[in-house]
């Protein structure tokens, strides 16, 4: 199915950049932000927050904005939250970025999965999540190998921009291919 195909591959590229940034986020938090390493679990926390709180509300955003508008606006505040993260030395900038994008990759999660909860028939839903797990867990792997070499070779900040093309591009191509009609897209949205 081509819409549970793209958002699968899309979540892949979410999970890549997303891993990319997160493996150096506590050297990013000393030797950026110059916090101290109590700060990391501190700003860890607003971050998580972010996502609680989009636990609470994610259902009735997606409701109104529908599957594929979710899908995009949170991939777009992903992108530019790791955007922000790269481009700040301010803890308070930074904290803001961690509670956004932890708020946008709650959204997109939410939404995918009951995308695919909706859209796969039961006798194929097992396999069908396992290969989406397969797909996001060895991309998140993979983007956490990746953002500790880019971090040696070009500096702690590069992971995060250097990872918002790929999101912004990811999710624009997924949008794109996934045009609402009129009429359509009400019935895609998470519950």
């Amino acid at each position: 199915h081509a819409d549970i195909r793209d958002v699968t591959l899309a979540a892949g590229v979410v999970s890549a950049m997303d891993a990319a940034w997160f493996a150096v986020l506590v050297l990013y938090v000393i030797q950026i932000l110059h916090q101290r390493p109590g700060a990391y679990g501190l700003l860890l926390a607003i971050g998580a927050l972010g996502g609680i709180v989009t636990g609470g509300l994610g259902a009735r955003v997606s409701r109104r904005l529908g599957a594929q508008r979710s899908l995009l606006f949170a991939g777009l505040v992903m992108a530019a939250t790791q955007a922000g993260l790269g481009l700040t030395s301010d803890a308070a900038v930074a904290a803001v970025m961690l509670f956004a994008s932890s708020a946008a990759w709650a959204l997109f999660n939410m939404t995918a999965v009951t995308m695919r909860q909706r859209r796969v028939p039961a006798e194929l839903l097992g396999r069908v999540s396992s290969l989406y797990g397969t797909v996001t867990r060895g991309a998140e792997a993979l983007g956490a190998i990746a953002g500790g070499v880019l971090a040696v070779a070009a500096g702690i900040r590069a992971p995060m921009l250097a990872g918002a093309v790929p999101l912004f591009a990811a999710t624009v191509l997924l949008a794109w291919r996934h045009r609402a009609r009129p009429g359509t897209d009400s019935a895609n949205s998470a519950s």
